[in-house]
């Protein structure tokens, strides 16, 4: 495709210039006057680059944007030196000196080298509107479709723990979550299309229901964001952004995937639009004889259904609206001694919200509700008997109202939340309960032209634990156009949960028993917050780090508080206290169609009280990936991840660890005619078995088949 496609490209260009000269030939050189033309292609594949902007600054300046196949073409214009500068946003720019000649025509073959880094990118969950990535004044994790793809994982958490300073939680009936800065998933808000994402079990998010499939991009902010978005984000926020219809183009695809461990994945999707509206349907299946968050193979059985629709209606150039429709539904089991458990999770989620934009003022609503149902069940056999088992069903109620607009020429952003949070469980005294929480907030971005100050501040009342302020500070400045220095200060927390709160229930079996309750006088979780960090980035080159430091109060933790009749009681209560402090250091580079990222992270993480450290957080972590784009349209990439020695259990003899676990993955990709790519890849290579990993890590093969055609309207 690389030279055929640049030979056709040309003919093709040359048959356009022969076309003008023979309907307008003479006219153009009685004039003197000539065209500049050529072909615009990615470096080392060779793939033709459509949407690239091509502007030619010399005796007369002109302007012109490629096709699909990557061609361009100005003209008629006067003889004489020029210079062709070619941007795109993900592609480091370009620029050529070309002369000419009266009456002639020049071509030009321009290869753009992927940047490491595409800081023009537009994140929103830094400050809760959009912007571009450079600008945000907190550093903000991207993962592009492209990487979630290149990944070759089938859901959320396959792709997250392999970012650098991110680490997999595990352990039934968690499922598969992850820890910021030290901070458990208990305490990282997760979002879906910037909503909170619910169905806690054990007070962990399982991100493994979560289909790669439907993801647009994943947006990770590290640190306490609790101004923005209230309880449990402590540690950090992780905003899922599922893929949107365009109404300028239509897409049909789908992919099969096969690997080890019976994996089998299957996924369609469809997108286009009609006049005003655009709408957008994606659905998939996932199967694997594995269980998120266990280790085990024996018995263990994981299948998924999920389903994601979308429609958009632009009225005009100042109103518009959505709605939206997700259905996750997954059937799990593993096995434990002589017993087989069982986890039938459904979850659905509607939304719909409006926008009106006045000048430069935005106004947004938003109405939010979903459910998750949770039934537990075990048996002596593969199957569960119809009728058992316990039921757990969590709901949660959201009217959101936002409005940006300026303040003496400075951003003002504010916002109010009111929602209801449901539970209705036979281990929850009184079985149902509900509480109201009201939440204002506001944010303003002082900035000047290579600095900016962001003050911001959010109230929350609620009518079970009363009233909390979260106050934070930001700030942001680039000394340099390629360098930028962030540093930020501010406070977290968490509310108690329902089972906190209000557990209530006695377990009992041979030669054992205990009994729960839950502590209605709990008081919210807080942190503060010490965040500073730089970054350099270049047109190939890009080098991040960033230092922090968490101090924690009235974590809640479970403490026996007393015996009856031989069984022990146990409460929730404020008493834990401690530390997390850490380094991250990233780097990437590129170079034509080479790739290549490396980062370390180290963290330390203790208990004030004890001087002990907190279990399962590793001090050292350290990722590494090359990735060459070939021609012909093949692409591989090797990677590695190194986890280090971490703390899983205290002993009488001090902490036992688990031994440090390293990965190589790898993975080629193959485009091929008419849509189709096919992709195999191997994680964990050389089949590495680490002791006590909080989740199947044994070697994966995998194979997917994609398809994909896309049109415009």
């Amino acid at each position: 495709m690389g030279r055929m496609g640049c030979l056709i490209g040309s003919l093709r260009v040359l048959a356009l210039l022969a076309a003008g000269v023979l309907c307008g030939g003479s006219d153009a050189a009685a004039q003197g006057v000539g065209v500049l033309a050529g072909r615009v292609t990615e470096a080392g594949s060779g793939e033709p680059l459509g949407s690239v902007v091509v502007r030619v600054e010399g005796p007369r300046m002109a302007e012109a944007v490629a096709a699909a196949d990557g061609t361009w073409r100005l003209g008629p214009l006067p003889p004489g030196p020029y210079v062709v500068r070619v941007e795109h946003l993900g592609y480091a720019d370009a620029e050529w000196e070309v002369v000419l000649d009266p009456g002639g025509s020049v071509w030009v073959e321009v290869e753009l080298t992927p940047r490491p880094i595409s800081l023009d990118a537009v994140v929103v969950t830094a400050s809760r509107r959009s912007q571009a990535l450079k600008d945000v004044p907190v550093a903000t994790e991207l993962l592009t479709r492209a990487e979630v793809e290149q990944s070759g994982a089938a859901d959320l958490s396959s792709v997250l723990v392999e970012r650098t300073g991110i680490q997999l939680e595990g352990g039934h009936p968690n499922g598969a979550g992850v820890m910021l800065q030290g901070l458990g998933s208990e305490r990282v808000l997760v979002l879906l299309d910037g909503q909170p994402f619910i169905g806690r079990l054990s007070g962990g998010i399982d991100l493994s229901r979560i289909p790669t499939s439907m993801i647009e991009r994943v947006e990770v902010v590290k640190g306490p964001h609790s101004t923005l978005y209230g309880s449990e984000a402590m540690g950090g926020v992780v905003n899922v952004i599922t893929r949107a219809p365009d109404r300028g183009t239509w897409s049909v695809g789908g992919a099969l995937t096969g690997g080890s461990h019976g994996r089998l994945d299957v996924a369609a999707n469809a997108l286009g639009g009609f006049g005003s509206i655009a709408w957008l349907a994606d659905v998939g299946r996932r199967s694997a004889r594995l269980t998120p968050g266990q280790a085990e193979e024996e018995g263990a059985l994981a299948e998924r259904w999920d389903a994601l629709a979308k429609v958009q209606w632009l009225a005009d150039s100042a109103f518009s609206a959505d709605a939206a429709v997700l259905f996750l539904d997954e059937r799990q089991r593993w096995r434990a001694g002589q017993l087989y458990y069982f986890a039938d999770n459904r979850q659905v989620e509607a939304r719909a919200g409006a926008r009106w934009t006045m000048d430069s003022h935005h106004l947004s609503s938003l109405v939010h509700a979903t459910e998750f149902r949770h039934l537990a069940r075990r048996a002596t056999t593969p199957e569960p008997v119809e009728g058992t088992g316990e039921e757990e069903t969590q709901r949660r109620f959201e009217l959101e109202l936002l409005y940006g607009g300026s303040l003496a020429g400075h951003a003002l952003d504010l916002g109010l939340e009111a929602h209801r949070e449901e539970i209705r469980s036979a281990r929850v005294s009184g079985r149902e309960r509900a509480v109201h929480t009201l939440e204002p907030f506001a944010q303003v971005t002082l900035s000047g032209e290579r600095w900016s100050v962001v003050p911001g501040a959010r109230f929350s009342w609620s009518e079970q634990w009363g009233t909390h302020w979260t106050p934070r500070l930001a700030v942001m400045a680039r000394p340099l156009p390629a360098l930028a220095v962030r540093g930020s200060v501010g406070r977290g927390y968490r509310a108690p949960s329902f089972k906190e709160l209000h557990m209530e229930f006695l377990n009992i079996g041979p030669g054992y028993g205990y009994a729960v309750k839950g502590n209605p006088t709990l008081r919210p979780e807080t942190s503060t917050n010490v965040t500073v960090g730089a970054e350099w980035s270049g047109d190939r080159l890009y080098l991040r780090g960033q230092l922090f430091h968490n101090t924690f109060d009235d974590f809640i933790e479970t403490r026996i508080t007393g015996d009856s009749s031989g069984i022990e009681i146990h409460s929730y209560q404020n008493i834990e206290s401690g530390t997390t402090r850490g380094l991250e250091l990233e780097a990437g580079a590129t170079w034509r169609g080479l790739r290549a990222e490396a980062g370390y992270a180290w963290l330390q993480a203790y208990q004030d009280d004890a001087d002990t450290p907190i279990l399962g957080r590793p001090a050292h972590s350290v990722r590494a990936m090359v990735s060459y784009a070939l021609s012909m349209g093949l692409r591989a990439s090797v990677s590695a991840h190194y986890t280090g020695a971490t703390p899983v259990q205290r002993t009488d003899d001090g902490i036992r660890e688990r031994d440090g676990f390293l990965r190589f993955d790898a993975r080629v990709a193959q485009r091929l005619p008419h849509g189709f790519q096919l992709v195999i890849g191997a994680d964990n290579i050389f089949d590495a078995v680490p002791r006590d990993w909080p989740g199947n890590a044994r070697r994966h093969l995998y194979a997917a088949l994609s398809w994909t055609a896309v049109g415009e309207r």
